[in-house]
């Protein structure tokens, strides 16, 4: 689908979870796997087995033993009877979910641990890499997303040498610094004489939480319907601010991922290709040089192109179309 940037329309904030990735963590039994499964549609990713006591229609457990079983999860995403079984992907827990993914890269890599080979391998950028595309890509395939993780201590040192203790999550630093900047919503559980209460914002931060609605209360009851009311109230609250024609109540359309029909795009230069040609062999054949030197590179062919550049031809037949077919004079 082509970009058509005059097309665009300002962004309404959805009251329906679809597209929005949700992080829930803390301390063992304290129902966040119970809370992932009280969202619509769940598909429970299970990289580790926290539902042995769940039951019920909404527990619709797949265990994921392999970075390459979460791919293939991925994959069939896509499918139009899939998204109509599931709304909301849980991810049960990073803590193990970001062991295989870092497993993966290695492999990849041909290393041991992800810090072998240094800048020449740059592995954590890989890793960050393929998590953000991973889960960012579920989200934009309409999915609502659900992090699950353990929760612990740290020591934070102030600038001025004096220390204080923080809740996090379980999870390395590194990768939960990658999760924190993706998700819309971080929530710790804080369980106290038996009662249950999501915080999400913390004036002392004496816990780790984030909120981007800017009227969400700092500490709700937990449950997954008590989120979604503080949602919608924080989104009310925002709509009296800027309108309610910012604010929808329909579920967020997301476009489906783009695939390009490396055959379909030869064949398509090539045909605009032979139309130029019988026009103007010296006016067109140096400007469709230049258009294929820009993307594949000064002296590149673009019968040499493979399979894997499909996206970088469909570039090129698209500028080939605007900047020269669409200008032919009538």
């Amino acid at each position: 689908m082509a970009i058509n940037l005059k097309a665009l329309q300002p962004h309404k904030i959805s009251r329906d979870l679809s597209g929005y990735i949700t992080y829930i963590y803390g301390p063992g039994g304290a129902g966040k796997t119970t809370f992932g499964v009280q969202t619509p549609q769940p598909l429970l990713l299970a990289f580790e087995k926290g539902y042995n006591a769940l039951g019920g229609d909404n527990v619709v457990p797949q265990d994921i033993v392999s970075w390459a079983e979460m791919k293939q999860v991925l994959r069939q995403l896509d499918d139009p009877e899939v998204k109509g079984l599931f709304r909301t992907i849980i991810v049960d827990t990073v803590d193990k979910a970001s062991q295989l993914c870092e497993k993966y890269v290695c492999n990849q890599l041909g290393i041991e641990n992800i810090g072998d080979g240094g800048w020449a391998t740059n592995g954590w950028k890989k890793v960050k890499l393929e998590w953000e595309q991973t889960f960012n890509s579920i989200a934009m395939k309409g999915y609502a997303v659900v992090f699950i993780s353990h929760s612990k201590e740290k020591t934070i040192k102030r600038k001025d040498g004096t220390e204080y203790n923080q809740i996090v999550p379980s999870c390395s630093n590194a990768y939960n610094e990658i999760i924190r900047n993706m998700v819309d919503i971080e929530g710790y559980i804080d369980v106290e004489n038996g009662e249950r209460k999501l915080v999400l914002r913390s004036p002392d931060d004496s816990v780790e939480c984030k909120s981007r609605f800017q009227y969400m209360s700092p500490v709700i009851p937990f449950s997954y319907d008590s989120l979604v009311k503080e949602m919608n109230k924080a989104i009310d609250e925002e709509a009296k601010h800027h309108g309610e024609q910012y604010v929808t109540t329909a579920r967020e359309e997301i476009k489906d991922t783009i695939t390009y029909d490396y055959d379909a795009l030869m064949a398509q230069f090539q045909d605009y290709v032979g139309i130029l040609m019988q026009k103007s062999q010296t006016e067109y054949g140096p400007k469709i040089t230049h258009i294929i030197d820009k993307y594949l590179g000064k002296g590149k062919k673009i019968s040499e192109a493979t399979i894997e550049q499909a996206e970088i031809i469909s570039l090129i037949v698209t500028e080939i179309k605007e900047d020269l077919i669409d200008k032919i004079p009538s």
